[in-house]
């Protein structure tokens, strides 16, 4: 027992120091617990008291805030809205959203694997526009 609250320990010592973050999250799901690789992972949305980790394949709901997972992986997801941290490799290109009066109202960015365009705040576009021209 004492070993694996050592190892536990040294896990949340080493995310403090900013070293290496988890391969995979840990999802409990009727039962059982899966193991979903954070390489497989489109995109992360708070909603309410959750975190919906999007797959190619489907969604599946975490018990975390979403600003500990945007510490966590900053190398990996980038924040393109209060809500929502988008995996920067997964980045395609984006599309102008208009409003329903017809005007331009923003942007979404287009995510390699999944069909929902997932809007882009005022507040990030210029963090994200910059991180793909890089």
């Amino acid at each position: 027992a004492f070993a694996g609250a050592a190892r536990r320990d040294g896990h949340r010592a080493a995310l403090q120091a900013g070293q290496v973050p988890r391969r995979f999250f840990s999802i409990g799901e009727r039962g059982k617990i899966l193991l979903v690789p954070v390489a497989e992972v489109a995109y992360l949305k708070a909603e309410l008291k959750y975190v919906t980790v999007r797959t190619a394949d489907r969604e599946h709901l975490l018990e975390e805030a979403l600003t500990g997972l945007e510490q966590e992986f900053a190398g990996i997801f980038v924040r393109i809205h209060r809500s929502c941290l988008v995996a920067r490799r997964r980045i395609r290109g984006f599309e102008r959203v208009t409003d329903e009066d017809g005007e331009g109202a923003g942007w979404a960015v287009i995510l390699d694997g999944v069909p929902e365009k997932l809007p882009v705040s005022r507040r990030q576009w210029p963090t994200v526009k910059a991180l793909a021209s890089a």
